[in-house]
């Protein structure tokens, strides 16, 4: 019967390879905290600065790609398509079911509709009423003209599918709209800071500066806002005008994020950089943080945190003028050289092989035996013995080599 014994002995490396401590990447994430009733001067400084660093091509966290929503599929602009093939072939009855179901589709999913796509079904139901309805079809097709200028006025008719008596009702409905009755849409979103969509144009930025003024009639609005899931509403404007307000709900995890910096910001400005600030930016994967606190008034301080080495860029004072370049100079001046990251050191293990076949086998050595501890191979016959160890490193004068035995029995 034979025994065997493996000892596998840790020693550390020559020449210990250093392994840097989990880092992030080296770019920022923006927090926007506002103070007391600050919320509409929080907003415009979020979209401006943000704008501005941009611009400037300060490494931004991409929320969008960081924190993608999950949204359904555009199931109308599938529609809009087959129902187009089905007019290509003539089927018309095809066509209409296809757009019918593209408007219901769009009306329940307004976040996912396109204002040029919804007019387009629009003219196509118009020429379609055109080309089954007869006289009847004439008020119909209007009516559906009419929808389409209101909800895109810059759309154009193409001449496969629209021929002149399109072209006609689309010159009346125009002449209509100009004459008829104008009035304010008010557009407001929550949270503030939303980008505008409407009529195929961008307005700006909730809070808008002035309310558009339109022709009376059935309205898309969509907002937008990195970090959240898109919004939109169909909105009827009548003479006396019409108003909508948007909410837009956070992306998971970057929700989580703006909870913990309302709370971490006001209370760690011109102190230093906080230990939970890490754990925002481990969900932001960004190293540093760009965390200010805007006043009603639109003036604020704003700091760079680096989580990695706790420095930070301090007492940066916020225009009130709307002119951040300065702002972005020092921001962008602390994040090109930040402080050196410490890097932890630890000791990796080379193995190699070590044969007891010469007079310094690491058998022969006192220290072997101490580190077995008593351990006793015993069988018919030993005929050998495996010692896997790693390289070790010259010891200093006076000190003796450890190692810490680790033992498998076989």
């Amino acid at each position: 019967m034979l025994s065997l014994l493996l000892v596998v002995l840790a020693a550390p490396a020559k020449g210990g390879a250093a392994a840097s401590a989990s880092s992030l990447p080296n770019r920022a994430a923006l927090f926007v905290v506002a103070k007391e009733t600050g919320e509409t001067s929080a907003a415009k400084v979020e979209v401006e600065l943000r704008k501005a660093l941009e611009e400037r091509s300060v490494g931004l966290t991409d929320l969008e790609s960081l924190f993608p929503v999950d949204l359904p599929a555009n199931k109308g602009a599938t529609l809009l398509k087959e129902g187009t093939e089905a007019v290509d072939n003539l089927d018309f009855d095809a066509a209409n079911a296809k757009f019918t179901e593209a408007m219901a589709f769009y009306g329940q999913n307004p976040a996912l509709a396109d204002a040029r796509e919804v007019a387009t079904v629009h003219l196509h139901l118009a020429n379609i009423a055109l080309q089954t309805g007869g006289k009847p079809g004439q008020k119909a097709a209007l009516e559906n003209v009419s929808k389409a200028l209101v909800l895109f006025p810059a759309i154009e008719l193409d001449p496969k599918y629209f021929g002149p008596d399109v072209k006609k009702l689309a010159d009346k409905a125009l002449i209509d709209l100009n004459k008829g009755t104008k009035a304010q849409l008010t557009i407001a979103s929550q949270p503030l800071g939303a980008e505008v969509l409407f009529r195929g144009a961008t307005l700006g930025t909730t809070p808008l500066s002035e309310a558009p003024v339109v022709p009376a009639g059935r309205h898309l609005v969509t907002v937008k806002h990195p970090g959240f899931k898109p919004a939109g509403a169909f909105v009827n404007v009548t003479k006396e005008g019409g108003q909508v307000t948007l909410e837009l709900s956070e992306a998971e995890g970057y929700a989580e994020a703006r909870r913990s910096m309302n709370g971490l910001v006001p209370a760690n400005l011109a102190k230093g950089v906080p230990r939970e600030a890490r754990q925002v930016a481990e969900t932001m994967k960004s190293r540093f943080l760009i965390v200010t606190e805007v006043a009603p008034g639109g003036d604020g301080a704003l700091e760079v945190w680096d989580v990695e080495t706790k420095s930070r860029l301090k007492d940066v004072s916020l225009p009130t003028d709307g002119n951040f370049g300065p702002v972005v100079d020092k921001v962008k001046a602390f994040l090109a050289n930040p402080s050196p990251v410490a890097v932890a050191k630890t000791e990796t293990q080379v193995t190699t092989t070590v044969e007891p076949d010469s007079g310094d086998s690491v058998l022969s050595k006192w220290w072997f035996w101490a580190a077995v501890g008593g351990v006793v191979v015993v069988g018919a016959a030993a005929t050998t013995v495996g010692v896997v160890a790693s390289q070790p490193q010259r010891p200093a004068a006076a000190q003796t080599p450890s190692f810490n035995p680790i033992l498998f029995p076989l």
